[in-house]
This record gives structure tokens, C-alpha cells and sequence, in this order.
């Protein structure tokens, strides 16, 4: 493995870390091993992340104050531990929960961990946008009322922005949920520059949402380093959250990713972050610009976030241009399909990099095109809606066997799949296979014995 990290990666990445593979000028960590100088235990003075009383109390005090939030907790776990921790939090053995189905995966594992009894909501997936671009859409706060006049829920758990980017109306969806008494649980992992600058839409938080989660790293820090907020209107007291954390969070975090996070905070809010921030969306409005000349079109034109370089072009199939971009221009995207490819960018993605992206694009476009001709016209197949037959948690504690997949049609699952990335669940334990599942499985499917 210190081979592999040691070897010059001859490649141009658009994925998860944006930072671009070198050290934050704000956080002056440059190699490895001025990094384990920063590594320290909870010794006399360095404060406990679990128990904050000292500098790591005051500085989640200084990012509750930049967020506006009751409480901001840093995690060095991902946003997984945030949603595990919210989830146990609020709930409890078979309350009800909703949750919209391009959820991460991290959500089922806390269905498991509640006991809680799941239905799920299917985000927008007829529109035009999304047959059109192939991805999962808004959800809609009318079939939002809707659903919950005719069920109770303890909580709604949702995602925004998706992961190419789409932002739903939190601010209707949170009224909508303050007038049914149901707690609002936004996953922003993706959304965490939209506190900084007036390109993005307002904060889940500052939107009406209870709890919300940010992943630093899909945007500007190292990985692993989250945050999870509480709002001031929030019906929980902070110390049940902790609780919570430090149930699934390690006891012994790191100081560095600690420390990473609170540099990181401090730099977005700071002047140079402001400037970085917006050096980074001229760059890229300049760079959809040119490319929109040559016949490219983006997907942020119709609601979604500009850092997410979702992107097509028409009569293309994009899972071919991917491939040509990795394997003749050595450029790698986050995830493609048949009709679009994600790129995705952060402070660590700079205009010469964006140009070098530019180049290939032109030159697969007008020297390549006969090589990333699709097929045939396709149209996108989205996931059925589930039939849950059993609670998450049951089922992942039932016994199961192996069938071939041909006889295992109406069966009911005890794997997940869970295609990654994105993360997002297209079938889960307890669930009834559907003849749409079968793409995905192998040829002989685990099923949960009856």
C-alpha cells in the first residue's frame, strides 16, 4: 500500500476528495510525516472529541456561530456517523420513519440500529430532467403533504443536494413537516460550501431543517472530516446528540482530521475562502461556457448545484465517453452512465484543471464522436418502488439461504445492492425482489428463509 501512495498518479481526478491531492495552504500539513507530528492522543490539555471542555468545545462553538446553528458537532467519520447518530437520537423501537429512496445507504444501516419500521418515498424520476439526464429528482412537497395525511411519521429523512447536485425546496418541505409534527432530517453531504457564498441556495439548516450533515471533504477537506448541525428551533438537547455520536464514533479520533476540520471552517468563511469559492464557479461557468459552443449541455442549467459538472452530450453515450477520457486523456469522473457523466469539483479544483478537462472534451467531440455513438436510443429504467415485507432490522438478523436469480423473482432479499458510488440503495434485506433487481444480482441470491 505505501508503494501505491508513494507512486506518482499519472491521472486528472473529478472525484471525492476535491482537494486535488495536495495540502490545504490553510491547514500546512505537506507531507507525511509533518502529519504525525499532529497526531496525538487525548493527553493533558488536547481536549476529548467525545467530552469537548477545552479548545475542541470552543471551536465547534466558533462553527456553531459561523453556521447558526444550537450545535455543530465535528466528526472524523464521514457524515455516516452524523446520520447514525441523528437517527438514534430521534429514533426508537418501531416508530415510523419516511425516508426518500435515493437515501445513502448509511440510513438503512441506522433502520437497523433503531428497530424503527421504514416506508419509502420516491423522489421525482418523470420528469423530463430525469429521463432526460437518467438520475432521481426533487421531492415534491404537495406528494409530501399527501403521504403524511394519510400516515404518521416520527421523521422524514431526505438528501439535498443529490448527488449530481439536485436541491429540493427545503423551505416548503420543512413547513410542510412542522405542520404534521415530523422531525426533518436532511442528508447535505454534498452541500457543504452552500453556508459561503451566495452561488449556492441557503442551508438545509437555514431553510427550516431540525438536523442536517455535511461531508467537508466532497468540497474542500481531507476525508472522513463532517460536521453535523442542529437547528436553534431543534426539540432535541445537544447532550442526547453527543450521546448519540459516541456510541458509533471511535474513541480515539484524529487530531489531524480534527484540526483539519476547524481550519477548514475558519478558511471558508475567511475572505480567501470567499475568493477561492468564487474564483472556483467563474472558473466553471466559464468553462460551461465554452463548452456549451461546442454542443455540451449541463445539468445545473435546470436546478442543480454548478459543482457538480454533470454533464451530456446529444447522441452520445456517456458511459463511452467516460472511458475515452480514462483511458486516452488519463481523466477520471465520479460515476457515468448512458446519459450523463459527474465530474466533480471543489477549492482544490483549479481553471487549469477545468481546461485540461475542456481540451479532452473538444478534441473526443470532434475527432472521436464515431466512437461514443450510442447504440440505440435508450430510456432510463429507475429502481420499482420497494415492497418491504420485513423491518430492516428483522431482516438483517434473519436466517437466509442462496437460490438461483432466476427463481429469485418475488423472493425477499437479505443482501443489500448498493451500487458505489453513489451509495444509494437498490434493493435492501427484507425487501421483495423485482424483476428490475435482476441486473444487478449475481447468479446465485441471498433470500431470507420464511
Amino acid at each position: 500500500m505505501l508503494k501505491l501512495l508513494n507512486k506518482k498518479l499519472n491521472r486528472t481526478l473529478f472525484t471525492t476528495p476535491t482537494h486535488g491531492q495536495s495540502a490545504p495552504s490553510f491547514l500546512n500539513i505537506q507531507n507525511l510525516k509533518s502529519f504525525y507530528k499532529w497526531d496525538y492522543s487525548e493527553i493533558e490539555g488536547y481536549d476529548n472529541l467525545l467530552n469537548p471542555t477545552g479548545p475542541i468545545l470552543m471551536a465547534e462553538g466558533k462553527a456553531s456561530d459561523i453556521y447558526n446553528t444550537k450545535k455543530t458537532f465535528f466528526l472524523t467519520q464521514g457524515s455516516t456517523t452524523g446520520l447514525l447518530a441523528i437517527m438514534k437520537t430521534v429514533l426508537g423501537e418501531n416508530d415510523r420513519v419516511l425516508v426518500a429512496r435515493n437515501c445513502h445507504k448509511s440510513v438503512f444501516s441506522g433502520l437497523v440500529l433503531t428497530g424503527a419500521d421504514v416506508d419509502w418515498f420516491m423522489p421525482d424520476t418523470k420528469s423530463e430532467m430525469c429521463t432526460k439526464w437518467g438520475i432521481m429528482g426533487c421531492i415534491d412537497p404537495k406528494e409530501l403533504q399527501d403521504t403524511f395525511k394519510l400516515n404518521q411519521y416520527k421523521a422524514f429523512i431526505m438528501t439535498s443536494p443529490t448527488y449530481e447536485g439536485i436541491n429540493s425546496d427545503i423551505e416548503e418541505i420543512s413547513k410542510v413537516c412542522k405542520s404534521y409534527g415530523v422531525i426533518l432530517i436532511v442528508d447535505e453531504a454534498h452541500g457543504a460550501l452552500y453556508n459561503f457564498s451566495e452561488f449556492f441556495p441557503k442551508t438545509a439548516i437555514e431553510q427550516g431543517a431540525d438536523f442536517s450533515v455535511n461531508s467537508l471533504h466532497k468540497n474542500a477537506g481531507l476525508n472522513q472530516c463532517a460536521l453535523l448541525h442542529m437547528s436553534k428551533d431543534c426539540p432535541y438537547d445537544w447532550r442526547e446528540v453527543q450521546n448519540s455520536i459516541n456510541l458509533f464514533h471511535t474513541s480515539s479520533p484524529s487530531y489531524p482530521l480534527i484540526a483539519d476540520i476547524e481550519a477548514n471552517i475558519n478558511f471558508l468563511v475567511s475572505d480567501r475562502g470567499t475568493k477561492a469559492i468564487d474564483d472556483l464557479v467563474l472558473n466553471i461557468l466559464r468553462f460551461q461556457k465554452e463548452l456549451k459552443e461546442e454542443g455540451y449541455e449541463f445539468l445545473n442549467e435546470e436546478c442543480a448545484d454548478v459543482t457538480k459538472l454533470v454533464l451530456r452530450l446529444n447522441g452520445a453515450d456517456c458511459s463511452k465517453l467516460s472511458d475515452i477520457l480514462y483511458e486516452d486523456y488519463k481523466i477520471e469522473d465520479e460515476i457515468s452512465s448512458e446519459f450523463s457523466c459527474l465530474y466533480l469539483t471543489g477549492i482544490g479544483t483549479t481553471g487549469k484543471k477545468l481546461d485540461k478537462l475542456k481540451r479532452a472534451l473538444i478534441d473526443v467531440k470532434n475527432k472521436k464522436f464515431d466512437k461514443i455513438l450510442m447504440d440505440e436510443i435508450s430510456v432510463p429504467v429507475f429502481q420499482p418502488y420497494p415492497l418491504v415485507k420485513i423491518k430492516p432490522q428483522e431482516a438483517f438478523n434473519r436466517e437466509y439461504a442462496y437460490v438461483s436469480k432466476e427463481n429469485a423473482p418475488l423472493m425477499l432479499s437479505s443482501e443489500m445492492i448498493v451500487p458505489y458510488p453513489p451509495g444509494i440503495g437498490v434493493l435492501y434485506p427484507g425487501e421483495a425482489i423485482q424483476k428490475e433487481h435482476l441486473i444487478y444480482l449475481n447468479d446465485d441470491v441471498g433470500v431470507i428463509k420464511i
